[in-house]
């Protein structure tokens, strides 16, 4: 039995193992599968009005006994990690406490003395009203009639940049890592109002403005769209460089983000719809990013500075804003290297929302004067570098430099804990066997070396196989995954 009062965090389970293990924990056994409590509920309220229905359990007696206690105890607080599905226990007043100080950031938020929803909603009404001409009937009544629910603040334990945590995993072979109170956690703020009174406004801003996303130079779907703009080979000196911006979402100042939205309206009018004018877009966003009220710890606040990781419309916001700045940064790298070199930058420069990388052919020092030039493009955006010469993830993509050739291999955080649906879930059954077929197509995408392919599938039969998946259903998923050409 483990004394209570040693128990700061439990990250569950690691590396893929989903036995299910139990702990003591405040005088109690506590079954660290806490998901399957969502899987039993379904199944309870699907079948709630057939009674001549018999429903089988997909957990035993002792795990359903674990989960009443561990949802019971309100000493403790339990979260998904920001990355890599793991699930995180905490001490409540220590994440209370974190999350608190980041409340008290005046930069970014102010306490209010009360639920500005009505006031909100008024704002709305103001708005569709003088711009009834932009908008349908339909897209009106839309925005205004829906039962409104103040915003919730909560963090995310972003435990893949915890240096302490990682040394745990790497020191502890066990399921789950326990450790008291890491300092260097951080939480990622998340403001969750699918019912907030801007929400749909966010949502439809977020379809008009999307199509502008594609114009940006940089702009990657995704990592299977940043696929096709790796090389099959490059200079022998090149260096595989990757950039990251600080917290973009919370510091994109609202002058700068209008800025940004303008220019891509005047530069693309096309793009959009003629009913949809630029200023009924613009006073729209400034509605989104000057009320976004939330509710914490029976407080109310507003964030001053940023928008919200949770509004609709963030992603495409942020895209657009760093494409905006990025206009300058090419027009300053053609300045400072010349017209061929900047050239090249603006052809070479990919990004995913914050994420940023660039096979860089030039010089350190030049690499060096490049990443002082990306951090003098507004002062809210703080571009962090990683460097490496022959090997460097990006996304879930590990880019591999040997000699000229360029090889890209599946990449995993050591925080990763694997968990995939477990098969004897009550999701539908055609969702489950595509699992399979799905993951084993994207190694076979991404991976290209047979070798390092063969091994990536491997290890999918170990990760599926822990999850309950049957033999014969990962075998034919992974041959028929192997049949797709590479260009399909």
């Amino acid at each position: 039995m483990i004394n209570k009062k040693e128990i700061q965090y439990f990250l569950v389970p690691h590396r893929g193992s989903s036995h299910l293990e139990t702990i003591g924990f405040s005088g109690f056994d506590v079954n660290l599968a806490v998901k399957e409590k969502f899987l039993v509920r379904t199944v309870s309220s699907a079948y709630n009005n057939h009674s001549d229905i018999r429903v089988r359990d997909n957990i035993s007696k002792i795990e359903r006994t674990a989960l009443k206690n561990i949802t019971g105890d309100d000493t403790i607080i339990i979260k998904e990690s920001d990355k890599g599905g793991t699930i995180v226990i905490m001490d409540k007043e220590h994440y209370k406490d974190m999350v608190l100080e980041q409340l008290d950031d005046i930069n970014f938020y102010k306490e209010l003395p009360s639920n500005e929803d009505k006031k909100t909603m008024s704002t709305m009404k103001k708005y569709t009203s003088k711009f009834s001409d932009n908008l349908t009937k339909k897209e009106i009544d839309f925005l205004l009639n829906f039962e409104v629910k103040t915003s919730n603040f909560y963090g995310l334990p972003k435990i893949h940049k915890s240096k302490q945590i990682q040394n745990g995993i790497q020191e502890m072979s066990e399921p789950y890592i326990k450790l008291p109170r890491p300092t260097d956690l951080k939480l990622r703020p998340i403001v969750a109002g699918p019912s907030c009174p801007t929400q749909r406004l966010s949502n439809l801003l977020d379809i008009i403005l999307k199509p502008f996303c594609k114009l940006v130079p940089s702009f990657i779907r995704d990592d299977m769209d940043f696929l096709n703009h790796i090389p099959e080979s490059v200079e022998e000196n090149t260096k595989l460089v990757s950039f990251d911006v600080t917290s973009l979402y919370t510091n994109i100042p609202h002058n700068l983000g209008l800025e940004a939205i303008s220019f891509w309206i005047d530069k693309h009018p096309d793009v959009i719809q003629p009913r949809f004018s630029k200023e009924f877009i613009l006073e729209g966003l400034k509605i989104v990013l000057q009320n976004n009220h939330f509710f914490f710890d029976d407080k109310y606040y507003l964030q001053t500075k940023g928008t919200a990781m949770g509004t609709k419309v963030a992603p495409t916001y942020a895209t657009l804003v760093l494409g905006f700045l990025e206009e300058k940064l090419f027009s300053e790298c053609k300045t400072f290297f010349g017209e061929d070199f900047g050239t090249y930058i603006e052809r070479n420069w990919k990004r995913y929302l914050d994420d940023c990388f660039i096979f860089w052919t030039k010089s350190l020092q030049d690499l060096q004067q490049f990443n002082s030039i990306l951090n003098r493009l507004h002062e809210s955006m703080h571009f962090t570098m990683e460097i490496s010469e022959n090997k460097l993830p990006f996304l879930d993509i590990l880019i591999i430099k040997e000699g000229r050739k360029i090889i890209t291999d599946l990449y995993y955080k050591s925080t990763d804990s694997h968990q995939y649906l477990i098969f004897n879930s009550c999701h539908p059954s055609h969702t489950k066997r595509n699992i399979p077929f799905n993951m084993a197509r994207r190694i076979c995408t991404i991976v290209i070396d047979e070798d390092r392919r063969n091994t990536r599938l491997c290890e999918l039969r170990i990760f599926l196989s822990r999850q309950k998946y049957p033999s014969k259903l990962i075998e034919a998923a992974i041959q028929k995954a192997k049949e797709i050409p590479i260009n399909e």
